[in-house]
């Protein structure tokens, strides 16, 4: 078993920074505000992609602590920008969702699992089970306390999704019938298979922001299904499961609308701020990002391949 590491002081820390990952730390001040802030564990990640191709222990010349600490800075500014525009879509996936159920089945239809696909039973129940615990801890909640008080506890669809997490709305969606997912996915351009892969991937990286994780340079688990005009953006080993296709979905989803505008002319400003440390091909973006997301949407195109 290998024992675990010693904990180094500040000034020990940056030593062995210099000495044995030979980063550049020109202010020895500097570098300990910086990991005053940020620990050297969560700085590290940043690192990935700059170690020397001779020794893995080793960054590349002139790779400072500071370049890691203004990677960690753009990474932390898009996840602000991200979580915004990502809301949007998530308010939209709930109105469209509780719309179609409410419509067909009722207020209180969602309950009723025959409404759902077969052989669901389990996840139905579960999602149940997991939104009713949510009404319990948010029951000091004026709008929750109201249904307790006044329907006993009876939620209606378009109230109920709003406890929801945005993981259990891609469960709810992934449970419906095929005609209702399609309902849905009209809205939104797409086929539900198409629509059920782009919730997971958006589920992912918003828990990504939500819980301070790093995004730059980090592979999805889940890779964005794109549509034949998008095909180029396939790897030669036939994965893309970084970030640049999932803007594409986003500016799908958003049928390109003034919240994909203003993210989008957010993301380019900071992209000249950061321009000296960020290297875009490492989030899977091509070398003219701006010319295929300026390039209007193409409803047309039909879905071909997952990437």
């Amino acid at each position: 078993m290998v024992s675990v590491k010693c904990p180094l002081s500040y000034s020990e820390q940056i030593e062995r920074l210099k000495n044995f990952h030979k980063m550049k730390i020109e202010d020895d001040n500097q570098a300990k505000e910086i990991l005053q802030k940020i620990n050297y564990y969560r700085l590290s990640g940043y690192g990935i992609g700059l170690l020397s191709s001779s020794n893995k222990d080793e960054y590349r010349e002139g790779i400072s602590l500071q370049h890691l600490f203004r990677l960690y800075k753009f990474d932390s500014v898009l996840k602000n920008a991200l979580m915004h525009v990502i809301e949007q879509i998530e308010i939209q996936l709930r109105t469209q969702i509780s719309y179609a159920l409410a419509m067909k089945y009722g207020a209180l239809g969602y309950l009723n699992v025959t409404i759902f696909k077969d052989n669901v039973s389990k996840a139905h129940s579960k999602l149940i089970n997991t939104f009713y615990g949510e009404v319990d801890r948010n029951k000091s909640k004026p709008f929750v306390k109201h249904h307790i008080e006044k329907y006993a506890e009876q939620f209606p669809i378009w109230v109920a999704v709003e406890l929801f997490t945005f993981g259990n709305i891609s469960v709810l969606f992934n449970i419906m019938n095929d005609d209702d997912q399609k309902t849905v996915a009209h809205f939104f351009k797409c086929t539900p298979r198409y629509l059920s892969n782009w919730i997971k991937v958006l589920v992912e990286i918003r828990n990504i922001c939500a819980h301070y994780g790093r995004l730059y340079n980090l592979p999805l688990k889940h890779a964005p299904m794109l549509y034949k005009e998008n095909n180029q953006y396939i790897s030669k080993k036939g994965q893309q499961n970084k970030l640049f296709p999932a803007f594409l979905v986003i500016k799908r989803i958003l049928n390109a609308n003034v919240d994909w505008k203003l993210f989008y002319e957010f993301f380019k400003s900071v992209m000249k701020e950061y321009k000296d440390v960020v290297n875009l091909s490492f989030n899977g973006f091509p070398r003219n990002w701006e010319q295929v997301l300026d390039k209007e949407l193409n409803h047309c195109a039909s879905p071909l391949k997952k990437i």
